[in-house]
């Protein structure tokens, strides 16, 4: 039960994270690009605002039902890893991209902990399905 309050927690503090920035990127895209959003970046804007509601959600499901959403665990770490790998793979192509080297880091240390609870979470599923 313990582990269930936990998730539901870390789940809670998630969410909060991902609504702050997806919010800051949507109306201040400039604290993280340098710049406003252009022609140019305008669909790589659009997408990374995609990503971050989608995020939210997941975090909202799982801060809801734990016992139910914990599955979605999966989906947020392959999504945070993708995100980190990418990061790090323009930030060698950008050197000295501050941002991408802190994505790096942050969605990388989100995918770690969102894998670890996944595995958590199969250890400690309920025995029956839960509504």
């Amino acid at each position: 039960m313990l582990f269930w309050y936990t998730l539901r927690a870390l789940a809670v503090i998630a969410l909060v994270g991902f609504l702050t920035v997806g919010l800051a990127f949507a109306f201040k895209p400039q604290w993280f690009t340098g710049a406003d959003v252009t022609r140019e970046s305008a669909l790589w804007h659009s997408l990374s605002l995609a990503f971050m509601a989608t995020v939210s959600i997941i975090a909202l499901m799982i801060a809801l039902k734990p016992e139910k959403y914990w599955e979605m665990l999966l989906p947020l770490a392959i999504g945070k890893a993708v995100s980190s790998i990418s990061s790090l793979l323009w930030a060698r192509v950008h050197t000295g991209s501050s941002w991408l080297e802190l994505n790096t880091i942050v969605d990388g240390t989100i995918a770690l902990i969102a894998i670890s609870l996944y595995t958590w979470a199969k250890i400690h599923k309920p025995t029956k399905h839960v509504n």
